[in-house]
This record gives structure tokens, C-alpha cells and sequence, in this order.
């Protein structure tokens, strides 16, 4: 394996089964610093497996798209036919656009006026049931060849779709009430917040330092008119409280969570050491199958 690919998480239940892997369902997240697949069995509604590296400086597309030929050709699972596979593309660009407003025959035009061009990106969207309405991203031509060769049936979607379709999907019953989702990446953060089936706010950032953090997460609280004492404050991602990012949000918001797994699922014993909320977005892509 090249040395900038760092596993992080490398676990398998031995009831996995190669020669069943036609029944098995694949779920990928990716973004230009890191990989992660789950393996799900849709037999037994149970996750059996989970796996995540990280990318040490890629810097460009194509120093990416090597790195990951050569860990897809090395990795015995990857190579398999799975009942399904979807994959989620991290991206800071996407916007979303009503149902009723959407023509696909516009949506360069879309990505034109809310993006900056990219002459070596392409433009695609996913329709959110939940919300009623389309979620428009850029991805990398270099890169969607990649997976098409790599992953031939594969569905591509943008992470912040399948995130926002499954915060709606999971807390739609729920008590009606305002809640704020923070969604932690290695250097962006994503902020949704909703009210029972309403989406009110979405919106991703990049940010460097912990007052960066901070500082977006309030901005945005004060532009909703949201009082940090009294809101409920969900995190999902690489964060915990043993963390600076923890220990200056908290210093704000007192009413601060993590997910459990979602229950609609059931999990091999290799989660039990895997804090429940750090792959949210990857574990819950399934979800949006149902």
C-alpha cells in the first residue's frame, strides 16, 4: 500500500462470506483526503463491516484517483460483485433547488451561477424525496471516470443530499422542534438544521482553526435568530469530547449530543468500539433506499 494511504478503520465479521457478496449491499464515502466502505447484509438488516483510510496530502485529482486504483486493486472485498453500491462524493459544491424550479435541461446554468466554472467538472443532482426538491454538485471528470471504471453499477450522490434526506428520514416523528446538526469533516464543516419534516438551513464550511468552527456555528445560530442556551445541538463526524472543537462549542451551547446507531439497522460486534456517531453520513445512506 503507498505510504500516504493510513488506515484507520479495518474491521470485518467472520460471517461475512465472499462467495455471497452478490447479496451484500456496498456504501461508499469519499472526498479528495480520504475513503471509507460499509458492508451491509440485507438478509439479516445487519452491518458486517467497516473500513476507512485516510489520504495524506493529495493536493490534486489525479494523485487521488492513482492512489485509489492502486488500494482498489490491492483489496480483495473491492474487487467483488456486490447487490448494489452506492457511493457519496464530499464536495463543498451543491445547492439545492425546489422540485417545481428544477428543468434539467438548466442545470449547467445552475451550477454557473451558484459555482465557480471548472472546465474539468461535471454537473450532477439527486432528487431528495423528503424534501421535494433537487440537489445540484460538481464532481471531477477525472473522478467519475475513475469510479465508472472501478464501480461500473455504482449510484453516485453528493454527501450533503444523502445527509439532509437522512436527518429528515430518521427524526421526521420526533417531537416537533428545532434542531441543529453539525456534521464534522477533516477540515469542512456542514450545518443542518430542521424543525419535524422541514429543512430550514443548510449550508457547508471550511475551516481551519477552532475559532473558524466556532465562529460559523454561532453566525449561523444568530442569522436564525436561534438562542445557543436553549437549542438542541446534534454532532456527527470525527469529533468527541475529548476535543478542542468539543470544548469551544460547549463553551456556547450546553444542549450538545451525539447520534446513537440508527436502530433501524442491526450491527456486528465490530461497532461496539467505533464511536456510533462517526459515520453517520456512510452508515445511513441506506436509509434512503427504504
Amino acid at each position: 500500500m503507498p505510504d500516504q494511504i493510513i488506515k484507520i478503520v479495518n474491521k470485518y465479521d467472520e460471517a461475512l462470506n465472499k462467495a455471497d457478496s452478490e447479496k451484500y449491499k456496498l456504501s461508499i464515502q469519499l472526498s479528495l483526503d480520504g475513503f471509507s466502505f460499509c458492508i451491509f447484509d440485507e438478509k439479516t438488516n445487519k452491518f458486517l463491516s467497516i473500513e476507512s483510510i485516510t489520504i495524506e496530502n493529495p493536493n490534486r485529482v489525479d494523485i487521488f484517483c492513482s492512489l485509489i486504483k492502486q488500494f482498489f486493486s490491492a483489496h480483495s472485498w473491492l474487487n467483488l460483485k456486490f447487490k448494489s453500491t452506492n457511493i457519496i462524493y464530499e464536495t463543498q459544491k451543491s445547492t439545492l433547488i425546489p422540485s417545481p424550479l428544477f428543468d434539467e435541461a438548466e442545470k449547467n446554468t445552475y451550477s454557473d451561477f451558484n459555482f465557480t466554472p471548472e472546465e474539468d467538472h461535471c454537473v450532477y443532482y439527486d432528487k431528495l424525496i423528503s424534501l421535494d426538491a433537487f440537489n445540484l454538485y460538481t464532481v471531477p471528470v477525472q473522478l467519475k471516470n475513475t469510479l465508472n471504471e472501478l464501480f461500473q453499477d455504482h449510484k453516485l450522490l453528493s454527501h450533503s443530499g444523502s445527509l439532509i434526506e437522512s436527518l429528515l428520514i430518521l427524526y421526521k416523528n420526533l417531537p416537533v422542534q428545532k434542531r441543529v446538526f453539525v456534521n464534522v469533516r477533516k477540515s469542512n464543516l456542514d450545518i443542518v438544521i430542521t424543525e419535524g419534516k422541514k429543512l430550514l438551513y443548510f449550508n457547508s464550511f471550511t475551516y481551519t482553526t477552532k475559532e473558524d468552527f466556532i465562529y460559523y456555528g454561532i453566525f449561523v445560530l444568530e442569522q436564525l435568530n436561534l438562542n445557543p442556551e436553549e437549542i438542541e445541538l446534534i454532532f456527527s463526524g470525527f469529533i468527541n469530547k475529548n476535543t478542542e472543537l468539543f470544548d469551544i462549542v460547549y463553551k456556547y451551547v450546553r444542549n450538545v449530543q451525539f447520534p446513537k446507531l440508527t436502530n433501524t439497522f442491526r450491527y456486528s460486534y465490530i461497532f461496539n468500539d467505533i464511536p456510533s456517531h462517526y459515520y453517520f453520513n456512510l452508515l445511513n445512506i441506506t436509509l434512503c433506499e427504504l
